[in-house]
């Protein structure tokens, strides 16, 4: 009768038990830690590359100030001009004067157009815990805040312009602001690319306003003031916003080295 013997493995110490626990847990933990660094990695990237396309948001933003600025104090001192014109009488002499200086509707709206690409980005995608210098991110948000506020104002253009629109016309002739620009609206009608209006108008060389009453006058002059005030208070932001947006420039260029 065949007796059959079974093999007796030695049982393991419990330091082995120890060491596989130790061996897997090291490589848990490593892998936890490449994963980690690896997200801390993705995030540096990306906080990176929102600062980059900022730093061309305001370089864009401050270009565009400086033109808004320009614009308005040369609509400021036209309006100057003809609220002398009116008040002292002069446009019934210089009528070619008045229509010059309403080549645009220098009560009409300019506006200032941010560019908030990245601070939306930065918004609407819960991406603004990706900026961590606290300095930053608070330059971020005032700039925003501001630019978001002075917006606000806007609408106060477009009532001055409905008001003043009710008077403007016991001043200039729209047919003869319709001919002045005919030859330009002709010219770009058969071109293929934009041509600029600069000396494009073409306005008679004597032109007669009929002397305005003393309630038409007196509500031009008013809302002619009022516009100037309301634009001088406009540039004021205008300058103010361009201020804080070279220093936001300024400490993101420094924070970031770029």
């Amino acid at each position: 009768m065949e007796v059959h013997h079974h093999t007796h493995t030695p049982r393991k110490k419990w330091t082995h038990y120890f060491w596989e626990f130790l061996m897997l847990f090291l490589a848990v933990f490593a892998g936890f830690l490449a994963e980690n660094q690896r997200e801390h990695y993705v995030e540096n990237y990306r906080e990176k590359q929102f600062m980059i396309t900022m730093v061309e948001d305001l370089k864009s933003d401050t270009a565009q100030l400086v033109r808004l600025i320009g614009l308005r104090k040369q609509r400021i001192r036209e309006l100057d001009t003809l609220f002398e014109l009116v008040a002292n009488n002069s446009y019934l002499k210089e009528g070619r004067k008045v229509y010059s200086l309403y080549e645009d509707p220098y009560w009409d709206i300019l506006r200032f157009f941010p560019s908030d690409r990245t601070m939306q980005q930065l918004k609407n995608s819960g991406n603004l815990r990706l900026i961590r210098k606290r300095n930053v991110s608070d330059a971020l948000i005032r700039y925003d805040v501001w630019i978001r506020n002075r917006k606000e104002y806007e609408p106060i253009q477009f009532e001055l312009a409905g008001q003043m629109n009710q008077y403007i016309d016991k001043l200039v002739d729209p047919m003869i602001i319709n001919q002045s620009v005919q030859e330009y609206r002709n010219k770009q009608l058969v071109a293929d690319t934009v041509i600029s209006l600069d000396g494009s108008r073409v306005l008679p060389d004597n032109i007669v306003i009929a002397k305005l009453e003393r309630p038409d006058k007196r509500a031009i002059l008013k809302y002619i003031n009022q516009v100037i005030a309301h634009y001088f208070q406009m540039m004021r932001d205008n300058m103010s916003e361009r201020l804080l947006a070279e220093e936001t420039l300024r400490l993101i260029t420094k924070e970031y080295n770029l």
